[in-house]
Order: structure tokens, then sequence, then C-alpha cells
């Protein structure tokens, strides 16, 4: 017994061992090894599967979340496919011989083909795509080179027939999304929307009818083109033609570089006429009461016409009053009709962002969808075949195996049944995606006015209106972003990641960059902001001041609109509204009318505040201007309000200020505190100073959408999108223009093109 308790003791007090390098060592030792090299080459094959699953479920959804953490992990998503892809390679040529390899190096090598709803990150990815051409095949060369080299006697003829198969699946792959790459490059979108902008350069001038018949609600004389003007099909009836006349020795002249590209085609085209006049029961009154269907293909056509604003191309102001007539007598021509214009432009903007940010705008050319079948002919013949490999490598002993699970199955096997079962699960969710689509919609319902038969066929007409009404997901992520400049000019970011040495490679936070949480976009503010463009009768939009007039108020607080630059409007009646949302809270008692002044005032006036401290390039002055002025902001209402702490002792101060004798003074501050207290003081009714606000806030947010810089709003749809970018389109097709100051300005206006 005393034995047994000694031997107890000195087991209880005997040391634990203390790790040291010698663990470290032999681990990098164990990796180096033949063993050790396979673990790594599977491992990424593991990471791979789940980069291609996370890229084709959650491509498209960066136009529909804002989230900064979604818009970093899909970013290294992305770019992680070429570093993946060059290190397995590099490993599995150092490694001993296996025979998967040569499956596992084509799977890996069909990521860089990227996944179809997304094909660029940026604009500028748009811009490399012979880079990424020349990438690929340097990549393919290398990989055929490793294929030959490293299994030239191998006797699995399994590896010899899936590879193949592979290999072409891997072309299709990286040749639709250079193609994709290559269409959204500016050098292509000038070349293939020129037919687009000579069509429309004299589509005003008639329209098929007599200029008196043009008829925004049943769309007579809109011949805006929706399909079959695609360069391919252009160029092949022009081909034709003059193969034609030079068979009949007839010469022609050659075309100068600028002339203008023709229609041969005309009776081919759908047009958005031709979709209304449909006599087929799907687009009558009856099967599409509310114009959901047929408001697809009036997307489509408006937004090709969009994209002549990003290649550069103008129309004449009578081709922008056609389409104002059909914005403001057709969309908004019901008391509700702004829900409809709404619509119109969300699936508009989901074009756009296809077009330059995913394959389908390619996948849909004339042509394409043949190769789309055949690429999911490719995939099942060369699953097959990796299957049947599968059922075989079991059976060989071989050395270099890394070993097998508890049931049996090599560990080989079962990353190579994964990384199957991800690819598979990969290509059905994108057929889902791709068939269910804004551009399937749009080719089902063209393809519907142009056959007869189809508009005969009771099942056809159900299975096209069964794919058109269904919404996999939003166009957008329709909230408002927030900023509330009094409660955020004190915020200091953290040095630890905002400093000299992060600025390199993150964007920088500054002071006051504080954004508040963001609302759900409410149906009042769409209402107002659409109320006030219906009642826009002009093709000059003014910065509130047509608002002040209504209201009768112009005479006292006009002097708030002809500041020296926009940007200090903005901040101004921002820092006034927030006074007065302090000093006239909604209580019980208060009117509906006065409720919905309250929540549209406020939505814009911390929406438009967000965009000058987090999008400035959104805003007419020029985005460094705006970035000064709001840094010069904080540091004055630092220096102002010092020691409040409290949002009420910051309003007690500003209504303390009003009365001084630097009330008047220039700073945006006292500026705002002058503004808000001429609201909250000299207007008696609550009511009507929430209307002045409502209206003045709709009416600014009109003023700042038309822009020439149409890159930051495609940018800006890559994180959840904006609502002045869905007023910049509408505005855009209707030629709607800022009017000119009325005071001279001395910051520069901000005018940038594609």
């Amino acid at each position: 017994m005393r034995n047994l308790m000694e031997t107890n003791l000195n087991t209880a007090v005997a040391p634990v061992p203390i790790p040291n390098d010698n663990v470290t060592d032999g681990i990098t030792r164990l990796l180096e090894t033949p063993k050790g090299r396979l673990v790594r080459i599977e491992l990424l094959l593991i990471v791979t599967a789940f980069l291609l699953l996370f890229l084709v479920t959650f491509g498209s959804c960066r136009r529909r979340c804002s989230s900064s953490m979604f818009q970093l992990v899909t970013f290294a998503a992305y770019n992680l496919s070429t570093y993946v892809f060059t290190y397995a390679l590099g490993l599995m040529q150092d490694a001993p011989f296996n025979e998967l390899f040569p499956v596992w190096a084509v799977f890996l090598a069909i990521i860089l083909g990227s996944t179809d709803s997304i094909s660029a990150y940026s604009l500028e990815d748009n811009e490399r795509w012979k880079s990424y051409y020349w990438q690929v095949i340097i990549n393919l060369f290398w990989l055929i080179f490793l294929v030959d080299w490293q299994f030239r006697d191998s006797s699995n003829t399994g590896a010899g027939l899936a590879t193949p198969y592979l290999l072409f699946i891997l072309s299709l792959k990286t040749d639709e999304r250079a193609w994709a790459l290559m269409a959204a490059s500016r050098q292509s979108l000038e070349r293939n929307t020129k037919v687009i902008a000579d069509y429309m350069s004299v589509e005003h001038e008639s329209g098929g009818v007599a200029p008196g018949e043009v008829d925004p609600i049943r769309m007579s004389g809109y011949t805006y083109l929706v399909r079959g003007e695609e360069e391919r099909w252009v160029g092949i009836f022009a081909r034709a033609k003059r193969f034609i006349k030079r068979c009949l020795g007839k010469k022609e002249a050659a075309l100068a570089r600028d002339h203008r590209t023709p229609l041969d085609n005309v009776d081919e085209l759908i047009t958005i006429e031709k979709v209304w006049k449909c006599e087929g029961r799907l687009l009558s009154s009856e099967g599409d009461p509310h114009h959901k269907i047929k408001d697809v293909c009036l997307s489509f056509a408006l937004f090709k016409l969009l994209r002549l604003r990003y290649a550069g191309y103008t129309l004449p102001q009578e081709a922008h009053k056609k389409t104002w007539d059909l914005i403001h007598h057709g969309l908004l021509s019901k008391e509700d009709g702004y829900k409809r214009a709404f619509r119109v432009v969300e699936n508009e903007l989901t074009f756009l962002f296809d077009f330059f940010y995913t394959k389908y705008s390619i996948i849909f050319q004339p042509g394409r969808l043949h190769l789309k079948l055949l690429e999911f002919l490719y995939v099942t013949l060369g699953i097959l075949c990796t299957t049947s490999i599968l059922k075989n490598y079991k059976r060989h002993d071989n050395k270099n195996q890394l070993g097998t699970m508890p049931n049996g199955l090599s560990v080989e096997v079962v990353v190579t049944s994964m990384m199957i079962i991800s690819f598979i699960l990969m290509e059905l969710m994108q057929f889902i995606f791709v068939g269910f689509s804004e551009w399937a919609k749009v080719i089902l319902i063209c393809k519907y006015v142009q056959k007869k038969s189809w508009q005969e066929n009771v099942w056809i007409e159900r299975i096209v209106g069964a794919i058109c009404r269904v919404k996999l997901m939003k166009p957008w992520e329709q909230k408002l972003h927030q900023y509330s400049f009094l409660e955020s000019y004190s915020y200091k970011p953290c040095k630890l990641s905002n400093n000299k040495s992060t600025a390199v490679c993150t964007d920088q936070t500054r002071d006051g960059q504080r954004q508040s949480a963001p609302i759900k976009l409410p149906e009042e503010v769409k209402q107002a902001v659409f109320h006030a463009l219906k009642s826009n009768y002009s093709t000059k939009l003014e910065n509130g001041q047509a608002s002040l007039r209504v209201n009768n108020e112009s005479k006292k607080l006009l002097w708030a609109c002809r500041l020296e630059t926009q940007t200090r409007v903005i901040i101004v009646w921002h820092i006034a509204t927030s006074f007065c949302e302090f000093q006239l809270p909604l209580e019980r008692s208060d009117s509906p009318a006065t409720r919905r002044g309250f929540l549209v005032a406020t939505s814009l006036s911390k929406y438009l505040a967000y965009l000058v401290a987090f999008a400035p390039s959104l805003l007419p002055d020029h985005a460094y201007i705006t970035e000064c002025l709001f840094d010069q902001a904080i540091i004055e209402a630092k220096d102002f309000f010092q020691k409040c702490k409290r949002m009420k002792d910051r309003v007690k101060k500003m209504k303390e200020k009003n009365s001084g004798p630097s009330a008047c003074g220039e700073t945006v501050i006292n500026q705002g505190a002058r503004l808000g207290n001429q609201l909250a003081n000299d207007i008696k009714h609550k009511d009507m100073i929430w209307r002045i606000l409502a209206d003045f806030w709709a009416e600014m947010v009109l003023y700042v959408a038309p822009s020439d810089n149409a890159t930051a709003h495609a940018e800006h749809l890559t994180r959840g999108g904006e609502f002045v970018t869905h007023l910049w389109a509408l505005l855009s097709h209707a030629g709607i223009e800022r009017g000119p100051p009325t005071k001279q300005r001395n910051a520069l206006e901000r005018r940038n093109s594609f």
C-alpha cells in the first residue's frame, strides 16, 4: 500500500511536457514528405470546392448586400482562385505519381472560368480582359504539359477519358468569362452600342406612326429595341448582303468609320410596340393586368439606352422628350404609378449589373445557349468517367495513398467525391439561376411574341408565365443608408486600423464617419420623390428652391439654397432638419400628413448626409472637394460643441448661439443653427414645417441625381445599390439635368464619364 501511494504521488507531481520548437519542425518536415504534399493538395481541393459554391450562391448577391464583411469575403474568394490553382499545380508536379492528379488538376483549373454569377469583381477587371485571356492560355499549356509529363505511363483509362471532357468544360467556361469581360470593356461597349445609338438618333422622328398618335400607355410609336439587333446578327446579314453584291459584280465603296450601322432585318426586330401589341393571352390585359411581364422587356430596352451613357453616346433632346412622355404620362399616369416606375428601374439596373459583372449577357447571345446545353452534356460525361475512376481506385495498392477511412474508402476517393458533389451542386444551381434570370424571361417573351404557335399553345403560355413570375432574389437591397452629423461628428476611428501604415491597403475611416443603421426604404419616400418628379415640367432641376416658392417661404429660407457649394447646402439643411427633429418630435396627436412629412424629411436628410460622408462621387461637387468640406465641418462642429456630450445639450447650444452676434457666421454649424431656428420659430404650424422640409429634400435628392460620373453609379451597384442611382437612371432617360447655380460656385463640379 505504501509503495502504491508513493507511485501515485510521483505520478501526480511529474512535470508536464512543455511544447518546444521540435513539434513545429516535425510538422514542417511531415508536410514536405510525399504524403504531406498530398495532404496539402487535398486541402486545396476542399478549399476550391467551397470557393466555387460560395461564388455560385452569392455572386449576384452583391447588388443587394452592402455589408463590408460580405464584400471582403467575396473579394477574397474571387481572387484566391489564381493563387490556389498555381500553387496546387506546383505541388502536383513535385509530388509522387497519383492517378487522380489529372482529374484534380482540371477541376482546380475550372475555377479560373469563374461562375456565371460573377465574371468580374470591379469595372477594372473588364478592362483587363486581354490579361485574363493570356493568363488562361498560359495556365492551359502548363496544365497540358503537367498531365502529359506526369501521367504518360498511367494505365488507367478512366483518367484518359475524364480529362478531355473536363478540359472541354474548362475551355467553355473560360471562353465565356473572357467574352463577358471583353463585352463589358469600354472599347467593346463603344463598338457594340453604335447600332443602338444610330437607331435611337432617328427613332423619335416617327416611331412607326404619325407623331400625334404616339401613346405612352399603349406604347404605340415606341419602337425601342428589345431583341434582334445584336452585333453577330447584324454582321451576318451585312456580310451576306455584301457577298451577294460581289457575286453579281456590283462593287460598293467601303463604309466610312463613322457611318451609321444599318439594321437590315427590321421585320425580325422585337420592339416595345410589338410586345404591347401582341395578341397572345399571356400579354393581354387579362393575363398581365399590371404589365409586370411586359415591363421586363421595357426594362431591357431602357437598359440598352442606359449603356449608351457608358459608351459616351448622346441622343437628341427630342428622343429624351419622347422617353419623358413615356415616364410622365405612361409609368406615372396612375396614382400609384411610382411603384411601377420603381419596378421598371429596378429591373433595368439588374440588367446593368449583370452586364458588367456576370456572364449572362454572353450566355444569352444568339447561339450561346446551345453551348450551354453542350456544356451540361460534357459535365455529365465527365462526372460519369470520374466516377468510374473512383470505383477502380480503391482496388489498387498505391503506396502513395494517405490511407483509408473506417468504412474502407480511400481518403483520396472521399475528397474527390466531395469535389464532384460540390461541382454537381454548383452546376445545378447555375442552371436554375440562369433559367429564372431576367435575361431568360426576355428571351422567352420575345420568342412568344415572334411565334404564333406559342400564343396558341396553353401549356407554353403557362410555362412562360410561371417562369416570368418567379423572383429568385430582390433586385437590390431596398434600404436607405443613414448618417446623422450631430450624433457622429465626435466619432474617432481606431488608430490601429486607420493610420499611414494601413492606408496603402485599406480604405481609411475619417473622423466623424460613423454610419447609422440603414432603414428600409419607406413607401412614403418613393411616393414623395416621384410626385416631385411628376410635378417638374421643366428639364432643369433646382436644389429645393422651387419647393420653397410653392410653399411661399422663398424669401425667408432661400439664402440657405444659395451657398457656395451643393455639399454645403446639404450639410446646412441636414443640421437644420436634425435640429427640428429634436425640437419638434412626433406626438400622438399629430396628423397623418405631419407624420408623413416627418418620415420623408428625416429619412432623406440622413440619406443625403450619408452620401456626403461615404459616397461623395455621387454628388454634384467634385468628390475631393466634398471630402474636404465634410472634414472641415467636423472640425468646426468639435470646436462649436466642445463639451456637449448629449444631443439635448447640442441643440440647446444651437438655440443660444442663434441669438448671439455670430449667428450669421460662415461656419456650417452657425448656418445650420440659423436655419433650424428660422424653421422652428418663424413658421407657426408644425405640419407646415415638416411639409416644407419634406418637399425640400424630395426636390434635393432629384437635384443631385443627374450625373456624368456613370462609373461611380456602376461601382455602387456591387455594394447593395443606391436609391440615388435609381433616380439617376430615370432622369438620364428623360434628359432632365440640373439647372445652373444661382450663385457663382468656387468648387469644381464633378464631370466624369465612363
